[in-house]
């Protein structure tokens, strides 16, 4: 298997948010009230793409054969709005290998997050720690974590 990170074309956002969406509804929905939920579904299906006509978001993609597999998406300068991997490809590298092309492409130091309680365990092995307490805003439940490069 080999998976294809590079920039998401906006002619595949489509895709990219009906991956995003099965994948939010699996495992992260479960953890969140049905505000939560509809407040992620707004973003997703309205703001996302405002954001990026406004190039306040970057978007890379995990693809096999052309089928998107994985979602990352920063909101400039440094922070992790959306990182999300096809249930199918779990446990594979791919959130690790989109994370370090786009670390590398924006040469960042330091990244945060707010990550569903779900993925708390996945940004620890991209190395990143936790910052503060978990909080619930808008019904979306997160763990405020952080990821400092260090000086080289």
């Amino acid at each position: 298997m080999t998976i294809k990170i590079s920039r998401l074309n906006l002619s595949e956002l489509p895709q990219a948010k009906k991956m995003i969406k099965k994948v939010f509804m699996t495992f992260e929905a479960p953890d969140y009230s049905d505000e939560g939920v509809a407040h992620f579904l707004t973003y997703l299906n309205e703001e996302l793409e405002k954001e990026l006509s406004a190039k306040q978001v970057q978007l890379w993609c995990g693809k096999q054969d052309q089928q998107i597999v994985g979602i990352l998406a920063v909101r400039l300068p440094d922070h992790v709005a959306l990182l999300f991997v096809d249930s199918a490809y779990h446990r594979q590298g791919i959130a690790k290998k989109m994370y370090q092309e786009m670390l590398s492409e924006l040469s960042l130091k330091q990244v945060t997050v707010n990550s569903s309680p779900y993925a708390v365990s996945v940004y620890e092995k991209l190395g990143f720690q936790l910052n503060g307490k978990e909080e619930t805003v808008s019904g979306i439940r997160f763990q405020p974590m952080i990821f400092s490069r260090e000086d080289e």
